[in-house]
């Protein structure tokens, strides 16, 4: 997570950063808790937003002297949003911020397009480069998979332990695949188990599928693996399933679409793998030339360094649909696109439409 994580005096400045805000969050209420007295924070905590912030003012903010708390602490958010020229202004000027004050540069998850951050939704590389000269780099986010999965147990099991909640290994593992890695969810989603729990001590796996959300992604999975056997009552439940938790079958249908098309090409992806002797999915483990034949969105090695709990369930649906039936569910899918922009046919109700995907899914033979 952090660079220079071995310090144990407090650093002269820090950037936050990363995809994981909750995480972020977390730490910054740690340092500030350190950093800061509760008694003095209106004296000893200047808050400002990136936007409105400048050289100058911040370091005329650090060089304060704390009234009553270890470090004179001055916070910006959206650190991003500083202007490139006082970004560079403070680079340059960091190795100055004195002994009793501290920079808390906070940036938010950045946008990103293609899978890359946006232009200006992080701070530079010439500002970010000075932190690490002189101060510490906390990312949250950018971890592999394995990383992930441990820091969203840990993160579980500790909101089930402060509860007083017991909740065993099998139990824990599955709690992390209906949930996912993001902190944010983990939290809500854990706190809704310690509700529903009451009095009692103990958390079971009935607890919770009866309490946590499915992710749409967890209710396409069952839906395609309805498609696969042949089951057209179960996959037309799983589809309502999908719009009930909607917000209007206008917007519904476009996205549920794009779920089940994403889950397809990965599918298919995972398919190829299989077909060229692929066994391990680390990205330095498959062959370059495999790589390159892979799509960049969705891209079956970067969603399973994120989510290594979907390899067996892909490999699984790979193993139930040969090449020509993949083909023809993604014609379908592509009428039913042309049907929802109303390029094609004439059915005006879009929850209809994706009823009539899932019956075109099915016709045919699978194999």
């Amino acid at each position: 997570m952090s660079e220079k994580a071995g310090k144990t005096e407090p650093a002269r400045v820090y950037l936050l950063k990363g995809d994981d805000d909750y995480r972020k969050s977390r730490e910054l209420e740690r340092l500030l808790d350190t950093l800061v007295s509760n008694e003095f924070i209106d004296f000893d905590l200047e808050h400002l937003e990136g936007d409105a912030a400048t050289s100058d003012r911040i370091m005329a903010g650090l060089s304060v002297p704390p009234f009553g708390s270890a470090r004179r602490v001055v916070l910006v958010k959206y650190a991003n949003k500083i202007h490139p020229d006082e970004q560079a202004k403070l680079a340059s000027r960091l190795d100055k911020i004195p002994s009793t004050g501290c920079l808390v540069l906070v940036n938010p998850a950045a946008e990103k397009s293609n899978g890359k951050p946006k232009r200006g939704s992080e701070i530079t590389g010439e500002l970010s480069k000075a932190v690490r000269k002189v101060g510490q780099v906390l990312t949250f986010g950018a971890e592999g998979r394995r990383e992930s999965t441990v820091n969203a147990r840990q993160l579980a099991q500790e909101l089930f332990s402060a509860a007083g909640k017991k909740i065993d290994s099998n139990a824990l593992k599955f709690f992390i695949e209906r949930v996912g890695f993001d902190s944010a969810v983990v939290y809500s989603e854990a706190r809704k188990l310690i509700d529903y729990a009451g009095d009692s001590e103990k958390i079971t796996q009935h607890d919770i599928s009866a309490v946590t959300s499915e992710t749409p992604e967890e209710k396409v999975f069952k839906l395609i693996d309805a498609v696969a056997a042949g089951n057209r009552a179960s996959a037309l439940v799983f589809l309502n399933e999908l719009f009930e938790t909607g917000t209007s079958p206008d917007a519904d249908a476009p996205r549920t679409l794009a779920t089940l098309a994403r889950q397809f090409r990965l599918i298919w992806q995972m398919k190829m793998l299989m077909d060229v002797g692929v066994r391990s999915y680390a990205k330095n483990d498959v062959p370059q030339e495999v790589k390159a034949e892979l799509p960049s969105n969705p891209n079956i090695l970067e969603v399973l360094t994120r989510q290594s709990w979907q390899a067996d369930r892909l490999i699984t649906q790979a193993q139930r649909f040969s090449r020509r039936s993949l083909a023809r569910c993604f014609n379908a899918i592509a009428r039913a696109d042309a049907m929802l922009k109303g390029a094609e046919g004439n059915v005006n109700d879009p929850k209809l439409v994706m009823e009539l995907l899932i019956i075109d899914l099915l016709g045919g033979p699978r194999r």
